[in-house]
């Protein structure tokens, strides 16, 4: 008989304290970072008993041999348990014996049709899972062919950037495999949802006359749906004064990513600003008479359309849908702090704050910044470094890692602590924005430990001298407003600089001379300054205190 989590969870509970009096005189065994699951094979027909393993494993891929607890094994993406059967009926108990491995021959049979993914989770902790994507078809002769229905591109229509927005639907073949075709090229594989719909972004479209098919596969990689061979065009956006827009590395990032722009355009141009899809409207740098520059970190997860304003002889100019970024769900490493042992001047302590969930992450560090020779991969957000030589500078940048020790997220930037100083607690990653609220616009910031206020500096004319600014205010809050005219009748900008008060009244300018607009108001929503990472020094005793 099949059981379900809640009826497992229940009787955990039910017998709760039995179990913590068993285990208060047993020696537990260090839980697993995930769990690997093989299905052998992967493809198989409906109905066709296969095999399945589990395997408990550490974060560095070793076999936790010791593994003697309950595992859930269950079927996403079927809901009647009657469609398939599973080793144990979905609960099994590790035993001495297995050594951490499982081996369950011909333990896994699927009574329907589709692509699943076996999930298998630690009964106490269900943060703990492996999981494995299967397909199930059938060797029955097909005698049809499903139609797809291609959605966009419109045939005969004309694509204005390059990444196609492929949509297609096919009822009659969910949760099936598909392949997206353009010039007889496959450029992209995925699956259709439980409506037989599917949605994808691809590249590989040429400009002027492309062909594009999609096909739909059954477990033995036979064709069981396919679409007409539609022609569209591909003519991207220029006239002259916008000639052509460039992202790089390339048009797909993960989360907190830096995306490189560059516009170009007629030398005429005087200046140029990024709107895009996600709330961003952000000014570019003038590299040359005609090309616009700009470097922007990708943090909301999103398909995210580029637009691009320009301003040729006093008249604005706008160009919509020049490129198209998809940004996947990532992490990143946020604030971190480094301060010296109270006692031993040879020990640091560094921590940081994660962006997303990080499993473990990597510490690289040297005393050379083009040389971080030494490692160490921990699971917590604190560790402490001995030995280190007093009065040395040390370099440090933090790597985010995957529960199998591969990088999964955006490193750190490089940051520096002297040992031994009194003062050598840093602070990085912190984030100055800018925003509207109303008629009201504001500079933002993040918060920081032991920071005091902040003071804000202007001026009207591009300067890297803080001496040649004028002092316009100062903050203890996260927020300063300044002026915005929505009525000037042209663009209008100035340079402000930020410079930070620490408890200790130490002073730190967060980073160069920014250039900010400031009027005209006509659509503008939002201001956004990315990535402005600042240093703070603090004293240790200050920050010991909070």
């Amino acid at each position: 008989m099949k059981i379900s989590r809640k009826t497992l969870i229940i009787n955990i509970l039910t017998f709760g304290i039995l179990w913590m009096g068993f285990i208060a005189n047993t020696v537990l065994a260090a839980d697993p970072a995930a769990f690997s699951v093989d299905v052998t094979p992967s493809s198989f027909d409906v109905n066709q008993a296969v095999d399945i393993t589990i395997k408990a494993i550490a974060s560095n891929g070793d076999t936790i041999k010791d593994y003697q607890w309950d595992v859930f094994i269950e079927i996403e993406g079927i809901v009647d348990t009657a469609d398939y059967t599973v080793p144990s009926d979905g609960l099994y108990t590790f035993l001495p014996q297995d050594q951490g491995v499982k081996l369950f021959s011909k333990g896994l049979t699927i009574k329907k049709a589709g692509t699943f993914t076996i999930k298998v989770s630690d009964i106490i902790n269900d943060s703990i899972i492996g999981q494995k994507t299967i397909i199930v078809g059938t060797t029955a002769p097909t005698t049809t062919t499903e139609t797809v229905t291609l959605i966009s591109p419109v045939p005969g229509g004309v694509e204005k950037n390059n990444i196609a927005n492929i949509m297609a639907s096919a009822p009659a073949l969910p949760n099936a495999p598909y392949e997206i075709y353009i010039n007889n090229n496959a450029v992209s594989q995925g699956t259709t949802n439980g409506n037989g719909d599917i949605s994808a972004y691809v590249s590989g479209i040429t400009e002027w006359d492309n062909i594009l098919q999609i096909k739909i596969l059954n477990a033995n990689n036979e064709v069981i749906g396919e679409s007409q061979v539609v022609s569209f065009g591909y003519q991207p956006i220029k006239d002259g004064v916008f000639n052509s827009i460039k992202i790089t590395p390339s048009w797909q990032f993960k989360q907190w990513e830096k995306a490189s722009f560059t516009v170009n355009s007629s030398d005429s141009v005087t200046s140029a600003q990024l709107k895009l899809s996600d709330g961003k409207s952000i000014p570019m740098d003038k590299k040359n008479p005609w090309v616009f520059t700009k470097d922007v970190v990708m943090d909301t997860e999103w398909n995210i359309q580029v637009n691009v304003d320009l301003i040729v002889l006093w008249q604005a100019k706008s160009y919509s849908g020049v490129a198209t970024i998809i940004v996947e769900k990532g992490s990143a490493i946020g604030k971190i702090r480094l301060y010296s042992d109270s006692v031993d001047k040879t020990k640091l302590n560094v921590t940081r704050e994660s962006i997303w969930t990080i499993p473990q992450y990597k510490l690289d560090y040297g005393t050379s910044q083009n040389n971080l020779n030494l490692t160490t991969t921990v699971q917590t957000n604190e560790i402490v470094i001995n030995n280190l030589n007093i009065g040395d500078i040390y370099y440090f940048q933090i790597t985010p890692l995957d529960a199998s020790g591969i990088p999964s997220g955006t490193p750190s930037e490089i940051t520096q602590a002297k040992i031994g100083e009194e003062i050598s607690c840093t602070v990085v990653g912190i984030k100055i924005t800018t925003w509207q609220i109303g008629e009201k616009y504001y500079l933002m910031r993040s918060w920081a430990i032991n920071m005091d206020k902040y003071v804000v500096y202007r001026s009207d004319f591009e300067t890297t001298d803080i001496s040649q600014m004028q002092k316009v205010g100062e903050t203890t809050g996260t927020m300063f407003e300044y002026p915005f005219n929505k009525n000037a009748k042209k663009e209008a900008f100035a340079y402000y600089m930020i410079q930070w008060i620490c408890k200790d009244w130490t002073t730190l300018n967060v980073d160069s001379v920014k250039k900010i607009q400031t009027g005209p108001a006509e659509n503008i929503l939002l201001i956004i300054l990315i990535s402005l990472f600042g240093y703070t020094i603090y004293k240790l005793y200050e920050f010991s205190k909070n």
